[in-house]
């Protein structure tokens, strides 16, 4: 019980040294209610419970609950609660797609570089994007629409963008693709096991770097993690790797949701 408490007395620790020394020194200013609301999360995180927290605008919420997961991991198996073993990610899930992305290109890479610079962590924090494959380019699909609109008239900002989907998967990342082209080479509903094509795939390969090891966050959008629990539920194949916690953004747009449950089925 002795080290117990001192292990949580270092935790609630670094919070402090993170939002009033690290982060100030780059230019964020002190939010009592931000530094409030990470010690909230870490005893969360810290107990093994369940906290619904309040936070209103400009309070810098993502800042808080990333931290406290950074955090929670570093202490968690000095505390007992998971083996040195255990890689299972944390699981964030936001409201909106756009969210997804600001995580992952500003709030992570800036949160990673300045706690190693510090040396309270001693690894890049990794994370990946989990979203449908809707959102994926098919490579076989791709090849047969670059021979269908090779020799054609077509819309030649239209054509550069799938073009771009030759060196990039995710479709929303490349602007001025049209919403035929995206359902033309998009991975299809159901994946064929025996695909010629499965082994050099290169959304199977991002799904198996979703999986590894090395991935600290998996981060998701609200009908994606509703309709993972769905496929628990139903025990279809689980679309998001299983999980040691789970960080609700903005839960109150749970309300009214609606999930496609035929996503990743048979991949």
């Amino acid at each position: 019980m002795f080290y117990r408490k001192e292990y949580e007395k270092k935790a609630h620790g670094e919070i402090e040294k993170v939002f009033r020394d690290i982060l100030p020194k780059h230019g964020l200013c002190v939010r009592e209610a931000q530094i409030q609301l990470s010690h909230q999360m870490l005893d969360t995180l810290l107990g093994n419970k369940i906290a619904l927290c309040d936070a209103g605008g400009g309070i810098g919420k993502t800042y808080a609950y990333l931290t406290a997961s950074i955090i929670w991991r570093k202490y968690a198996s000095a505390l007992g609660h998971f083996s040195v073993c255990d890689h299972r990610p944390v699981t964030i899930s936001t409201s909106s797609i756009a969210l997804q992305k600001d995580i992952m290109q500003e709030y992570l890479p800036f949160l990673s570089k300045v706690m190693q610079e510090s040396g309270m962590i001693q690894q890049p924090i990794q994370a990946v994007l989990r979203k449908g494959k809707e959102h994926f380019v098919c490579d076989r699909r791709l090849e047969s629409r670059l021979q269908a609109i090779g020799h054609k008239q077509k819309n030649a900002l239209q054509k550069q963008a799938v073009l771009k989907l030759k060196d990039i998967c995710d479709m929303d990342a490349v602007h001025g693709l049209s919403g035929f082209d995206r359902r033309q080479v998009c991975v299809p509903k159901f994946c064929p096991s025996d695909c010629p094509g499965r082994n050099g795939c290169r959304y199977q390969q991002y799904l198996k770097r979703a999986k590894s090891r090395d991935v600290f966050f998996q981060i998701c959008n609200h009908n994606y993690l509703l309709a993972d629990a769905l496929h628990r539920a139903k025990d279809y194949k689980a679309l998001l790797a299983d999980y040691r916690a789970l960080v609700v953004d903005e839960a109150h747009q749970f309300r009214g949701r609606k999930t496609d449950v035929w996503e990743d089925i048979g991949c």
